[in-house]
């Protein structure tokens, strides 16, 4: 009996990893910067997971987007960079089914900034 249960459990984690969620696809929403500027802004992310390697790209809409760089998956959170400019923008997500909210930092001309992402996977 114990047999029957280690290897109904091993069936059921091995089922679980597969089952994984993925964060390949293309997302939009909106993120809304702290501060001076509460008012949301579009925002569009084109993912692409390979394991725990994340690919893809980032922006407003699809006429600008950056390539993401750094990107990496790790227990349903997914962080990576987006070189703006001079700046280099630090995503931290968390993948929620078809959702992904976090926050994204950067530091430009001396200045520390933070903006909360909200995006859902487009069908």
């Amino acid at each position: 009996m114990k047999r029957i249960l280690s290897l109904t459990f091993a069936l059921f984690a091995a089922s679980a990893i597969l089952l994984a969620a993925d964060a390949t696809g293309t997302w939009t929403g909106t993120f809304t910067v702290n501060g001076d500027s509460p008012e949301p802004r579009p925002a569009l992310l084109v993912l692409k997971q390979d394991g725990d390697k994340l690919t893809g790209t980032a922006g407003p809409d699809a006429s600008q987007q950056m390539p993401i760089e750094k990107g990496k998956v790790e227990d349903g959170k997914l962080t990576f960079e987006v070189a703006a400019g001079e700046s280099i923008m630090k995503f931290a997500l968390v993948l929620n089914g078809d959702e992904l909210n976090g926050e994204i930092q950067r530091d430009r001309d001396g200045e520390h900034q933070t903006a909360k992402l909200s995006v859902k996977r487009q069908k």
